[in-house]
C-alpha cells in the first residue's frame, strides 16, 4: 500500500501535467515575480509581464552574456542580529530565466518527480488545483507553508506506526548558500555541466548563468521570494533526495520535506544516523550543509507533532465566531507565552490569522474604550515578530472600518500608526508599509532622505514605478488608490480557507483511487 506521502507526490506530478504551458508562463511571470504577499504592499504588482518569442539575451557565438543586475531587496529584523532579506529579480533576467524553464518544462519535470526518490515533497512552489485541475490557484508556497506542513505531519502520523524514530534536520542558510553551478550539476551531472559551461547548450548551464547576472555575478545565494528562485530550489534538493534514495537503498524509511525542512521516519536509531549521514554527503556534493544545531533524533510517538501546535490548539480561535476583547487579550497572552517557548514560529501569524473569517471580516466585538488597548496589545506583538507587521495593519484596517462615522478616533489611530514609522533605511520594510497604509486612508507623513532613496519606497510616494524602468513594456506597479480597493485581509491571506490545492481533506482510499 502507498503511503499518503507517496500519493501527495504523485497527485502533484499528475495536476502540474494537466496545467498547459502558456497558464504556468503567466502564473510565473504575473504571480511570481514579487515576494510573497507580507514582503511587499499590493501597489507592488505585475500588471503586465508577458513571454517573448525570443530572450532578452540569446545564446550567439556559444556566449550567454546577460547584463549583470543587482537584486533589489527588501529586509526585516529575523532577530536582534539578523536579517531576513527577500529579492525583487530584474524583469529582463527574470523573462529569460521562465522563457528557459518553459522551452524545456517536461525535462525539469522529470527531474522535480523522479520515481527513485523516497523523500516525498510539500513544496511544490506552483499551486497546482485539485478542485479545477488544469487550473492554477494563486497561493504562493510562503502562503502554503502553515497546510503544507500540517499536511505533511498528518500524512507521517498515518505510518507512524510502522516505524521507531523520527529525524528532522535542514539546511544551513540554505538560499544564501545556493551554488548556481550545482543547478546545471543537478539538472544533468557535474561532468556533463562543466563540459557545457561554455557553450550554454544545456539549461542548466544556461539557469546558472542568468541566476549568477541576476545577483551582480555572485555564483553564491539565490534571491529569497521570486517563484523562480523556489522552483531552482526544488531542481537541487530533488536530485539531492534522489542521491539519498539510492545510498540508503535497502534500509527501510519514509521521508517528506517541505522547502529544505526534513522530517524522516526510520526503524531503528542505527538506519536514523545512516539517513542524517547520506543527507550530509549529498548536501556537501553540492555545497550545501546540515544545521547542526536543528538535526534532532527521537522516539515516536515524540516528534510528530510541532510542540507549539499541540500547545495552542486549547485555546485556537479558529472555530470562533466573534471574539471579545477579554478573549482577544487573554488569547494573545498566552501566545506571547508559547511564543517565548517556541522563537521564531508560525503561532503569531496564525492567531493574527484567526481573528478574521474566511470573507475577511474582523471577528473583535469591542466596546469603543477597547479599541486603543486592543492596538497597543498588536504593536507588542509587531515587537516580538516584525514579519507580523502587515497582518497587525491588516487587523488596525479592519477595525477602522468598524468605526464608521467615528472620525476621531480614527484619526487617533492613525496618529498611533504614524508613530511608528521609523526615520531610518534600516527600517525600510516597515516604512513600505505604513507609507502605505497611511496614503490609501489619506494621510500623508514626511519622508526622510535616505528613505526616499530607495525605488520601493519612492515609488509609493509618487505613485508610479521607479525601480526596473528600463523603457520595456513590463509594469510592475499599480496606483495606491486601486490597490487600496483590496484589503490587506484579503491581499495578505496568510492562512487561506477555501485555497487551491486542497489534499488534506482526502482520505487514503481516494488518493489511492485516483491511482487507478
Amino acid at each position: 500500500m502507498l503511503s499518503l506521502s507517496q500519493l501527495h507526490f504523485s497527485e502533484t506530478k499528475r495536476l502540474i501535467n494537466k496545467v498547459d504551458k502558456d497558464d504556468l508562463v503567466s502564473w510565473l511571470l504575473k504571480d511570481g515575480y514579487f515576494p510573497e504577499q507580507y514582503v511587499l504592499p499590493p501597489c507592488f504588482s505585475v500588471e503586465q509581464f508577458k513571454l517573448k518569442d525570443v530572450p532578452y539575451y540569446p545564446v550567439r557565438h556559444n556566449k550567454l552574456q546577460p547584463t549583470p543586475a543587482d537584486l533589489l531587496n527588501v529586509s526585516f529584523p529575523k532577530s536582534m542580529l539578523t536579517d531576513r532579506i527577500f529579492g525583487i529579480i530584474e524583469p529582463k533576467i527574470y523573462h529569460d530565466i521562465v522563457w528557459h524553464l518553459s522551452n524545456e518544462f517536461d525535462f525539469v519535470l522529470s527531474r522535480l518527480f523522479d520515481s527513485d526518490t523516497h523523500f516525498y515533497c510539500y513544496s511544490f512552489p506552483i499551486p497546482v488545483n485539485r478542485s479545477i485541475e488544469g487550473e492554477l490557484g494563486k497561493l504562493r508556497s510562503g502562503r502554503m507553508i502553515y497546510e503544507f506542513i500540517e499536511m505533511a505531519e498528518n500524512d507521517l502520523v498515518a505510518d507512524a506506526h510502522n516505524y521507531q524514530y523520527v529525524v528532522h534536520t535542514d539546511i544551513k542558510n540554505f538560499y544564501p548558500s545556493v551554488y548556481t553551478h550545482s543547478l546545471a550539476w543537478a539538472l544533468h551531472d557535474k561532468e556533463t555541466a562543466r563540459a557545457d559551461k561554455f557553450i550554454f547548450d544545456l539549461l542548466g548551464t544556461k539557469l546558472d548563468k542568468l541566476f549568477q547576472n541576476s545577483n551582480d555575478g555572485c555564483t553564491n545565494g539565490l534571491a529569497i521570494g521570486p517563484a523562480l528562485s523556489d522552483l531552482a530550489s526544488e531542481i537541487l534538493l530533488a536530485a539531492v533526495d534522489k542521491k539519498c534514495s539510492q545510498e540508503l537503498a535497502g534500509t527501510d524509511f519514509l521521508g517528506v520535506r517541505f522547502k529544505d525542512d526534513y522530517r524522516v521516519l526510520c526503524n531503528d536509531r542505527n538506519d536514523a544516523d545512516k539517513v542524517i549521514k547520506a543527507l550530509q554527503r549529498q548536501m556537501r556534493y553540492y555545497n550545501l550543509f546540515l544545521n547542526e544545531g536543528k538535526t534532532t533524533i527521537k522516539e515516536l510517538p515524540d516528534g510528530l507533532y510541532r510542540a507549539w501546535i499541540l500547545e495552542y490548539q486549547p485555546i485556537s480561535l479558529k472555530s470562533e465566531q466573534t471574539i471579545s476583547y477579554k478573549v482577544f487579550e487573554s488569547t494573545l497572552l498566552a501566545v506571547l507565552e508559547i511564543d517565548r517557548k517556541y522563537p521564531d514560529t508560525g503561532i503569531i501569524d496564525k492567531f493574527l490569522g484567526e481573528l478574521v473569517t474566511k470573507d475577511y471580516k474582523l471577528k473583535l466585538v469591542l466596546q469603543t474604550k477597547q479599541i486603543l488597548k486592543t492596538l497597543s496589545l498588536l504593536f507588542l506583538l509587531k515587537k516580538r515578530r516584525a514579519k507580523a507587521f502587515p497582518q497587525i495593519l491588516a487587523i488596525i484596517e479592519l477595525l477602522i472600518l468598524k468605526l464608521g462615522e467615528n472620525t476621531e478616533l480614527k484619526q487617533t489611530i492613525l496618529d498611533d500608526v504614524s508613530k511608528h514609522f521609523r526615520d531610518s533605511f534600516d527600517y525600510l520594510y516597515d516604512g513600505l508599509w505604513i507609507y502605505y497604509f497611511l496614503k490609501v486612508n489619506g494621510r500623508d507623513i514626511p519622508t526622510t532622505v535616505e528613505l526616499d532613496k530607495n525605488p520601493l519606497f519612492h515609488s509609493i510616494r509618487t505613485n508610479t514605478q521607479e525601480f526596473f524602468n528600463n523603457g520595456l513594456d513590463i509594469h510592475l506597479f499599480k496606483a495606491v488608490e486601486v490597490a487600496g480597493n483590496k484589503s490587506l485581509a484579503e491581499h495578505l491571506d496568510i492562512f487561506p480557507k477555501d485555497g487551491a490545492y486542497r489534499l488534506t481533506a482526502v482520505s487514503r482510499e481516494e488518493r489511492q483511487e485516483d491511482q487507478k
